[in-house]
Formats: C-alpha cells, structure tokens, sequence
C-alpha cells in the first residue's frame, strides 16, 4: 500500500524529527540516503524504514512492519534534501557508559561549543578515520542528530560512540581520574603538535569555531598545543585543524 495522506500516523511523527526539540523529547532521529542508511550497525535499532514510490519500484521494495512506502510528492515533503535518494530511516538514540569507554587505552575527542553542523559532522568522521575510542560533544554544539551533521559525518555517527549534551568540566574530571592527559587545541600555546609526544590515553579538545576553547577549559587541560602554520592564514577551519591533530595523535600512539 501506498501512503498518500499527509495524515498518516507514521508519517506525521517522522515530520516532527525533523525538529530538534522533537527529537530529543523521542530520543529518535532521521537517516536520509541509501548509502547512509546502510551505514546503520548492528546495535542501532531501526523503528520505520520509509521509501519513495519510485525508489520502490526500482528497488522492488515491499511494505511491512518497518518499510512504508510514500507516494513521492509525501516523500518530499519527508525529505531534507533538494534531490532525495528515495530512502529515510527512523532511529532510536543510542546510549554510552562513559565511564566503561574511559578505561580504553587510545584517544578521544572533546568538542567544545562546535556550532556548524557541517563542521562537527567533519570531526566526527574525522575521528573514525584515526581511530578515536570516542567524541564527546559539549552542551551548546550543534546537534549532532541533525540532517547537516550526519550527512557530514558519512555514517561514522554508527562506528563510534559520539556523546551529545556533555559538560565539559564533568569529561575532562572524568578523564583525569582515568589517567588521561587532556591537550587543548588553543592559538595561546606555546607548543607546537608537531613536537607533541602523546601517551596511550589522550584526549584533544577542540574549541569553537570563532571563539576558540573557554579560559576554563584551557587551565583544565595539561597541555596546549597548536598546528605550525608556515604560511600567511592565521588560522585554520576547526574541522580541519582537529583532523590534522587526530591524524599526528593517532601516528603516536599507533608507534
């Protein structure tokens, strides 16, 4: 069957997900596209599947208790972008024991006030790619369950745990009681990553975009680094620049 109606009762509900304040009242988010959609790991509980009439019929999907189809002018309406792919999933929010991730040896990631969507997606594929045990996203980041983000991240939001709506006091206590050194990305630093040793258990944090980490925040950590820039940019993209530090700490601790 084909669902028409915009009075749907499975489809109204997916339409209020693409609101933020939804989505953390339903602990539920929207996955748009079929390579993200394939992204979905095992542990990820999927409530509905909905596909387009004509991605259905290309792909010969049917209906059952999790796939409906919409007709494609519903579907659009559904979608978030200017040329839907045809698919989106609704997905449960999943949870972390922080304090279990902690006790793993490696690196983690700690994303204060990151406000582009676009941006904090980056870091977190980012951190997949180097091999990060986490990233913990601080209160007043962008929403990492948005549209913009996960499609930035390219399904690493499924192979890592990223932790929304953290303090960043809280983490960094936290890390210091497991032994972990903190190192702040911070254009203050007097020393550069390139001459930067990281042990087994560490952790960067990145600041945001404009504004750069907390005062608090840099007195919190043990040491600040910054990336050697031999040319005239003053500074770097905060995606870029986390990428550029994950990559040198995943070397070390790699060595």
């Amino acid at each position: 069957m084909i669902i028409e109606s915009s009075q749907n009762k499975f489809f109204k509900e997916a339409m209020l997900l693409k609101d933020k304040k939804y989505r953390q009242k339903s602990g539920l988010f929207l996955v748009e596209g079929q390579k993200q959609t394939e992204e979905i790991r095992s542990g990820w509980n999927i409530r509905q599947i909905f596909v387009s009439e004509s991605f259905a019929e290309k792909n010969f999907y049917q209906d059952n208790k999790k796939t409906f189809i919409l007709s494609d002018s519903l579907f659009n309406k559904l979608s978030s972008t200017e040329t839907p792919q045809g698919i989106i999933a609704v997905v449960e929010k999943k949870s972390y024991d922080i304090g279990k991730i902690l006790k793993e040896s490696g690196f983690f990631a700690v994303l204060e006030n990151i406000q582009d969507p676009g941006n904090l997606g980056t870091i977190i594929r980012s951190a997949d790619a180097f091999g990060a045990k986490a990233v913990f996203i601080s209160k007043g980041s962008a929403d990492i369950y948005s549209d913009k983000c996960i499609r930035s991240a390219m399904g690493s939001i499924f192979h890592i745990p990223a932790i929304p709506e953290i303090e960043t006091k809280d983490i960094l206590e936290l890390m210091k009681k497991e032994k972990v050194k903190i190192f702040a990305a911070s254009l203050d630093a007097k020393t550069y990553l390139k001459d930067t040793a990281f042990p087994k258990k560490s952790a960067i944090i990145i600041g945001n975009e404009s504004k750069g980490l907390s005062s608090e925040t840099q007195k919190t950590a043990d040491k600040l680094i910054k990336i050697d820039i031999p040319g005239k940019a003053e500074s770097l993209n905060a995606a870029i620049a986390a990428s550029i530090i994950m990559y040198k700490v995943s070397g070390c601790i790699d060595a």
